[in-house]
């Protein structure tokens, strides 16, 4: 039996394998079924966008860092391999007409019935989603309803950053952020914020650096969060061009800065935030015309 005629609303077939009609009567009605061999019987049920969420939320950040999941059945349960191998892998795209992106799997939460990714940078527009199990891609007469695994990127579910205050400073210093964050939870620990359809402010990075909301010593913010403004705490001694980012759970992902944030460096790239060193003192301050005066500079924050 070809599997290119295969359905999986056949007849007594609870767990949705794929099927085909091996005899049919006068009017192309089915009489008998039988299982179809196929490269892979994985079927997709639908994807979301929260934990525990329905097909219907499917809108997500533009900048990436949405985690997409998808559930279905007989997904291939990864394990760890120090030998590459397509087997026990599961492998998700978004596409949109020739377009193609990767979807970064989340190995952690996959199991035989569940899948989960974070989508990439993507333009606002529909996606559909598609599965490769064992590196056989699943047909989309093996999805449920194609319809009910898509991913829509939208700036309206995109984390926004308006404003960064200073621009530049030292390491281990305080950076004021504003904008449209979409939530005011930075912890569960948070009155209203415990539950997980609760959107997080999970993580704030100065470059490749946690900027720290909540001060380790006290417990408490720095300031009052919310949604519009924050404080936090750069807390790396590196000095350097960094930019600056927000994750924020569920369907919103990493943050979008407004363009007029950018700077231009001497070599030619965009950031942010500039970090840099102090100079306390330089001894002694005067010396010989002529060169050979050994001069002693204090400060912080060099580089070793």
């Amino acid at each position: 039996v070809t599997y290119k005629t295969c359905t999986i609303f056949g007849p007594n077939n609870q767990d949705f394998r794929p099927q085909c009609a091996i005899t049919v009567d006068q009017n192309k009605t089915a009489l008998t079924w039988s299982f179809c061999r196929v490269p892979t019987d994985a079927v997709i049920f639908y994807s979301t966008v929260r934990k525990g969420g329905y097909w219907t939320l499917n809108s997500g950040s533009t900048q990436g860092g949405t985690m997409i999941w998808i559930h279905g059945n007989r997904f291939a349960q990864n394990g760890f391999n120090s030998v590459p191998s397509i087997l026990n892998t599961n492998t998700v795209q978004l596409v949109d007409g020739y377009s193609v992106y990767d979807c970064e799997m989340h190995n952690d939460k996959i199991t035989n019935t569940q899948l989960t990714c974070y989508a990439p940078i993507l333009s606002e527009g529909y996606y559909q989603i598609r599965v490769y199990v064992n590196g056989y891609l699943i047909p989309l007469y093996q999805y449920y309803d194609s319809k009910q695994a898509s991913f829509t990127p939208m700036l309206s579910h995109t984390p926004i950053i308006t404003s960064i205050t200073p621009q530049s400073g030292t390491p281990q210093s305080l950076i004021k952020l504003a904008g449209s964050f979409k939530t005011a939870c930075y912890s569960r620990d948070v009155d209203g914020c415990a539950q997980d359809n609760n959107p997080l402010i999970s993580r704030i990075y100065v470059g490749g650096h946690l900027c720290n909301v909540i001060d380790p010593i006290s417990g408490a913010t720095y300031t009052t969060a919310n949604d519009t403004a924050l404080i936090c705490f750069f807390e790396d001694n590196e000095v350097g061009l960094f930019n600056i980012t927000m994750l924020v759970t569920n369907e919103y992902g990493r943050s979008l800065a407004r363009s007029n944030l950018y700077r231009i460096s001497a070599d030619e790239n965009l950031y942010m935030f500039q970090s840099y060193a102090v100079i306390s003192s330089v001894t002694p301050n005067t010396g010989s015309t002529q060169g050979g005066t050994m001069l002693n500079i204090n400060g912080n924050y060099f580089s070793t």
